[in-house]
């Protein structure tokens, strides 16, 4: 009962003191002191465009790959895992043998390699997103 009482006695005195209030007239050319400050505005540089990814991230997230590679590899060495069929026009190139003795195993090479095309299929589709947003 007592805080209708309060509120009833700050409403009287806010309508009092708005009614001693004088009003206001805005200058002339208002309306166009306002316009021409939001065009200021709009010819300001907006959106500062930054990567989604900062290099720091991508160094971090590279070491991560590099060193759970090292890590959890097991099962097949690297030159086992670089195969290249024997196709007739190839015959005549040679290639090296690849053996740092770090193995790999079949879970974690798909695992990367898949990682790697979604990594890159969302780039690309959110890179056309954003250009598309911002034309």
């Amino acid at each position: 009962m007592e805080e209708n009482k309060h509120v009833d006695e700050l409403d009287v005195f806010m309508k009092k003191y708005v009614n001693e209030i004088e009003s206001e007239m805005p200058s002339i050319d208002f309306t166009t002191n306002i316009m021409n400050t939001i065009h200021t505005l709009e010819s300001k540089e907006v959106f500062k465009v930054k990567p989604l990814i900062s290099g720091k991230t991508w160094f971090v997230l590279g070491l991560i790959l590099i060193v759970s590679i090292l890590f959890v590899s097991q099962g097949q060495s690297i030159s086992e895992l670089i195969t290249i069929p024997e196709v007739s026009r190839f015959s005549s190139f040679e290639i090296p043998n690849i053996s740092l003795g770090i193995t790999v195993s079949n879970t974690m090479l798909y695992t990367c390699l898949l990682f790697s095309i979604m990594a890159f299929v969302q780039i690309y589709l959110l890179k056309g997103y954003f250009s598309r947003r911002l034309d």
